[in-house]
């Protein structure tokens, strides 16, 4: 049957356009919603928010050290204890590799105490994880080891484990604050003035990545996981010892059996216990470690030689030498996790309180140097502060001004550590 115009589908072809023309228009005409949708959806997703966290400032910072690099050579005031100019032809990267970068790519080519590893005691003042790593990264690639490619290897890790742990990071904040909070805490971690280190080549991103699955799994009841991520932080550095109490506090308020109790406080520390029975057996000492570092000074030259030199004469500690000011800016951020310690432990997990006391009281005892660095990891800081920027009172230019001047904080000691300065 055909219509009044030949249309063989019948119907009248003068009352509106058919339907198959309207199916198919409808497609289209739909697309772009389609997309706006999903483009919104992908852009209120928590972790994707924290990656772009991560880009906004990580790229800046890395075109920053780059275009200075290139208007002004690096400064050879504060010579280094070994040389770090490793990447002088890849300006973009160079500047991320300095300072103890060089005594990682010394223990991951030579290994440890050989004749060729001029780092102090042959490197033993650095646990084994993060130069194993950068050396097992580079024979993967199936290329010759060297000094180059290491600290390329070093860069690379430490940047690929701060864009997992970051965010790690703002969803384990979320669980128990909320995304406006663990966005503004975010930001607080990655415009931290010293958080230029999640970048450089140091073990300060795999450390952090270290602490956060733990916590993760810690959270959901996954004890031997805990553990054993525990494990590879004690074997990243000496202060991990402070992660296996926090876990055992966290699985005896949570009901954990006896077995995972157990289990917990025997894998925890099997990274620092490993590391001294390879120094015992290797070169007769289990706590050789401790006497490398006492190549860097111990509590005399950090703690006691600036308290008697502020107290005594402060202007020299001013105006003297530029280093001493790293020494105060370090002081003024260890005052603000110090003061934030009590609302901790009021409004975070027991197990995070007691890492991030321990975290911080140890590290301001022991050491004035790299005070700094060394609190970046003590996480339980960005929460509380969060909570303070995101109050009616301090969400608009409060919050902003802290932001503004901890970004610039940050820019300004990135541009100094590519330029050899030391900041660390």
């Amino acid at each position: 049957m055909t219509n009044q115009r030949g249309d063989p589908r019948g119907g009248i072809a003068d009352e509106g356009i058919p339907g198959p023309i309207i199916e198919m228009r409808s497609v289209p005409l739909g697309a772009p919603a389609v997309r706006r949708k999903r483009v919104a959806r992908l852009l209120g997703s928590l972790t994707v928010q924290a990656l772009l966290i991560v880009a906004a400032t990580r790229l800046p910072l890395f075109g920053l050290s780059w275009y200075t690099l290139r208007a002004v050579p690096r400064l050879d005031f504060y010579p280094a204890q070994l040389p770090d100019a490793f990447l002088p032809a890849t300006l973009w990267l160079d500047g991320w590799a300095r300072w103890d970068t060089a005594h990682y790519v010394a223990v991951a080519m030579h290994g440890y105490g050989d004749a060729a590893n001029l780092s102090h005691d042959g490197g033993l003042g650095f646990f084994p994880l993060f130069p194993l790593l950068m050396r097992w990264s580079v024979q993967l690639t199936g290329m010759a080891l060297s000094e180059a490619r290491l600290a390329v290897a070093a860069v690379v890790l430490a940047n690929a484990c701060f864009l997992a742990a970051v965010p790690l990071f703002a969803r384990l904040m979320a669980r128990r604050f909320g995304a406006d909070v663990a966005r503004t805490a975010t930001l607080l971690l990655c415009v931290s003035p010293f958080s230029l280190f999640f970048s450089a080549g140091y073990s300060e991103s795999l450390f952090l990545l270290l602490v956060l699955l733990a916590f993760v799994a810690a959270d959901r009841g996954w004890w031997l996981a805990a553990a054993v991520c525990a494990a590879f932080l004690t074997a990243t550095r000496l202060v991990g010892l402070a992660l296996p109490p926090a876990l055992l506090l966290l699985a005896w308020r949570r009901g954990a059996s006896t077995r995972d109790l157990v289990v917990t406080a025997l894998v925890s520390p099997l990274g620092v216990a490993g590391y001294a029975l390879y120094t015992w057996r290797a070169f007769g000492d289990p706590l050789a470690y401790f006497t490398a570092q006492a190549n860097w000074g111990g509590w005399d030259e950090h703690v006691r030689f600036y308290a008697e030199l502020f107290a005594g004469s402060p202007r020299e500690a001013l105006l003297g030498d530029p280093r001493h000011l790293v020494i105060v800016l370090n002081l003024a951020l260890a005052t603000l996790w110090l003061a934030s310690l009590p609302a901790v432990w009021r409004r975070l997990d027991p197990g995070v309180a007691l890492f991030t006391t321990l975290m911080v009281v140890l590290h301001v005892a022991m050491t004035w140097v790299s005070l700094g660095r060394y609190l970046l990891v003590a996480i339980g800081f960005y929460p509380v502060a969060a909570l303070l920027l995101t109050r009616p009172g301090w969400r608009g230019w409060p919050r902003d001004l802290v932001v503004v001047g901890s970004t610039l904080l940050l820019a300004m000691l990135t541009i100094l550590f590519a330029h050899g300065f030391w900041v660390v």
